[in-house]
């Protein structure tokens, strides 16, 4: 069991690092080829179709993976199960499909039908998406790879066929075209979990009211993390929504790597509490959010403390306001990695899912009303404060609520604190090492690398100075199961 969940973090986070390393990439030629108003045209659109995308799943990709992970060994009742869920899905997803085509031809989208309709290949994907059913068995190996072969495809064709700002509809039909292709890809790979079974109505409608449930919270999530782009879009302009989609995309890169380990551990921890290992389950909860937090210290920090060098030569001079969203919503991923452990990693597993609901429900409103009151005024940077604003307050709620359960000041004091505390000596250390090279080297390369590296060697010297002086039980745990592989 240990090794499956090693390597499953392997793979996923060997995808991972390629959706780092693919912006990386296309992100530079993007932004000056498109702007920041092609930019933002991407993103408000995706924004609107993304909503739909989440009416035609609901909660199945927690639920999913939550119900089918029962069935390690049960073949004919995954199969009766995998197929009722599938059907869920489908008749969902019918009526959001509809529902968008109605938008479409009848409330004129502002950016035209032809981009709108483009989206519709998405929410198709959105419907044939079966992933939760590898995920449930524990098997990664087969999504990273049909998933690594499709964004090296993406990115091929970007390069090739997006060459103006008028081939906006062309970058969105690669990555919409690219999704659905993605979800038709491991079809063919059911069969070795399950078999072809009708399901009949009441099979299919048991799932509802807990599909439901699950969907709660991830309408709430939307709050803040898809609806605030809508909200720049209406309330601002396109050129303010395109800051905002590029400094979130670029600060939540380290989040595609950190909460690779929370994807892997969601049927883990669900299979290991079932079983009545509640003290196993404590231990890796324990583990996992430590090292997800000595891991998004050094990302935010990092991210924040480079971003005025960082973002006039990465995405352009044209990009320079976005310099302090970026700072700013760097810090969103050691809350987002909290989160991910307290909520993911526990509540769900254990279903104490109105606590979960109940914490994201709190966000969600939060980031509306600070958004309402903040974008008007302050675009991105408006939009930024209530991002974080509403991130802190589900980690707030979701403490309060596991408290009894987890010593979540004991988490803190090992793990946020003396992190956070090298992450901010690190940060000293960059913007000295800024103002050094600025001075003496007039290269902005040269310089931005100087800085990365002299951050990076010394949050490195600093982690193993802090894990070796205290001898911290969760780093020597890690080297000595290793020692022993």
């Amino acid at each position: 069991m240990a090794s499956r969940l090693r390597y499953n973090f392997i793979y996923n986070a060997a995808y991972q690092v390629l959706l780092i390393i693919t912006p990386i990439l296309t992100t530079p030629y993007l932004s000056r080829i498109l702007s920041a108003d092609g930019v933002g045209t991407y993103s408000y659109t995706s924004a609107i179709a993304s909503y739909f995308a989440l009416f035609a799943t609901l909660g199945m990709s927690q639920y999913g993976v939550r119900t089918l992970a029962t069935y390690t060994t049960d073949r004919q009742g995954r199969t009766r199960t995998f197929w009722s869920l599938f059907f869920n899905q489908a008749f969902f997803s019918f009526f959001a499909l509809c529902a968008y085509l109605l938008y479409i031809f009848f409330l004129h989208p502002s950016h035209g039908i032809t981009i709108a309709s483009i989206w519709i290949l998405h929410i198709v994907g959105t419907m044939l998406n079966i992933s939760w059913l590898l995920f449930s068995m524990q098997n990664f190996l087969i999504p990273t790879i049909r998933n690594t072969i499709v964004k090296i495809t993406e990115l091929i064709l970007i390069f090739t066929l997006v060459n103006t700002k008028e081939d906006v509809w062309k970058y969105i039909a690669i990555i919409a075209g690219g999704f659905l292709v993605s979800q038709l890809s491991i079809w063919p790979f059911i069969i070795k979990y399950v078999d072809f079974y009708l399901p009949n109505w009441k099979e299919i409608s048991h799932h509802f009211s807990q599909n439901l449930l699950l969907f709660i919270p991830i309408i709430a999530i939307s709050l803040y993390t898809t609806l605030d782009k809508i909200m720049l879009g209406a309330l601002t302009d396109m050129t303010q929504s395109g800051y905002f989609e590029y400094s979130e995309r670029i600060s939540k890169i380290p989040l595609s790597v950190i909460t690779a380990l929370g994807t892997v551990m969601l049927p883990r921890m669900t299979s290991t509490f079932s079983e009545g290992k509640d003290r196993e389950a404590k231990y890796l909860l324990s583990t996992s959010f430590w090292f997800m937090q000595a891991a998004a210290a050094a990302f935010a920090f990092g991210i924040a403390s480079i971003s005025p060098e960082f973002i006039p030569l990465f995405l352009g001079d044209n990009f320079s306001d976005a310099i302090l969203t970026m700072t700013m919503l760097a810090f969103i991923v050691p809350l987002i990695s909290a989160t991910n452990v307290l909520g993911v990693q526990y509540l769900v597993p254990t279903k104490k899912d109105r606590f979960f609901r109940l914490s994201v429900i709190i966000g969600g409103l939060t980031n509306v009303c600070v958004n309402l009151i903040l974008i008007p005024r302050y675009g991105a940077i408006g939009a930024a404060v209530g991002t974080l604003t509403a991130e802190i307050s589900v980690f707030i709620a979701q403490a309060i609520f596991v408290r009894k359960d987890i010593p979540i000041l004991h988490y803190l004091k090992i793990s946020v604190l003396p992190f956070s505390i090298i992450g901010l000596l690190m940060a000293i250390v960059v913007r000295l090492t800024a103002y050094v090279t600025t001075t003496y080297i007039h290269h902005d390369l040269i310089c931005l690398i100087l800085e990365i590296s002299a951050g990076g060697l010394f949050y490195i010297i600093c982690f193993f100075g802090y894990v070796f002086v205290r001898r911290d039980p969760h780093f020597f745990q890690l080297i000595r199961k290793i020692d022993k592989k």
